[in-house]
């Protein structure tokens, strides 16, 4: 039943118009990045180039995390709305049309994660001649992606109205990088930035100085709360809501 289920879960794929438009919005604002770079870098050395870039690893990993809960909530409101969740109750149980949306939504995330990445070297490509890929970075942001996406499937399956999706991910995701304006103690413990910290991201980029961050193993047990407690509110509240 359940590799039946993600089968025909996966076919929704090809037609996914929420996962474009969220594709081209991170390529899109990753490209922005190009407006920032000093064009004298580009006579830089390539060494000196990439440890004065490096710090936007961490900054396109940030946008495609955000981008990728906005899908991840987008994904699930938009089927509702439009009667597709409501259909797939029909043939299956709830726990099974919950279960195979997760691997969907991480998927979903990590490729709107991925796009943010090749725009971000697209821009540092035309401004500076571009610099090396990084394997690490590009899984880790690739993963930073997919967590994101469920975090942002927990939310929608809690909010349920589209517009309001979009507010609530964006706004978890993004209220750590304005806390830590004024509060960085508590905003490393938030999700964008414990997720950050788990992955081993440079967070000095968004603001987070080595002394301020959580060590590796707490950052990782931060995300994992995070995360959990945004599924299981999902899950609680597609088993006892009335789909429509």
């Amino acid at each position: 039943m359940i590799g039946q289920a993600l089968r025909a879960h996966a076919r929704t794929f090809a037609g996914d118009i929420v996962l474009l438009w969220v594709v081209v919005a991170a390529f899109a604002v990753s490209l922005s990045l190009a407006t920032s770079i000093p064009p004298e870098l580009a006579e830089a050395p390539a060494d000196v180039r990439t440890a004065l870039t490096a710090p936007f690893t961490a900054v396109l990993a940030t946008y495609g995390a955000v981008l990728a809960s906005v899908y991840g909530s987008f994904r699930y409101t938009l089927d509702r709305r439009d009667g597709v969740v409501a259909q797939r109750l029909m043939l299956q149980p709830r726990w099974v049309t919950l279960l195979v949306r997760a691997p969907a939504s991480a998927l979903g995330g990590a490729v709107v994660a991925l796009a943010g990445l090749a725009g971000g070297h697209a821009a540092l490509a035309f401004a500076i001649g571009g610099i090396a890929l990084d394997g690490t970075a590009v899984g880790s942001t690739l993963a930073l992606g997919a967590i994101a996406g469920l975090w942002g499937m927990g939310l929608g399956i809690v909010v349920q109205a589209h517009l309001v999706a979009l507010f609530a991910a964006s706004l978890s995701m993004g209220a750590g990088l304005l806390v830590a304006i004024l509060w960085k103690a508590g905003a490393v413990y938030l999700p964008l930035l414990a997720m950050l910290q788990a992955l081993r991201f440079d967070v000095a980029a968004v603001g987070i100085m080595p002394g301020e961050s959580l060590d590796g193993s707490t950052a990782v047990l931060v995300t994992a709360g995070w995360v959990t407690a945004a599924l299981l509110a999902g899950w609680l509240s597609f088993m006892n809501r009335d789909v429509r």
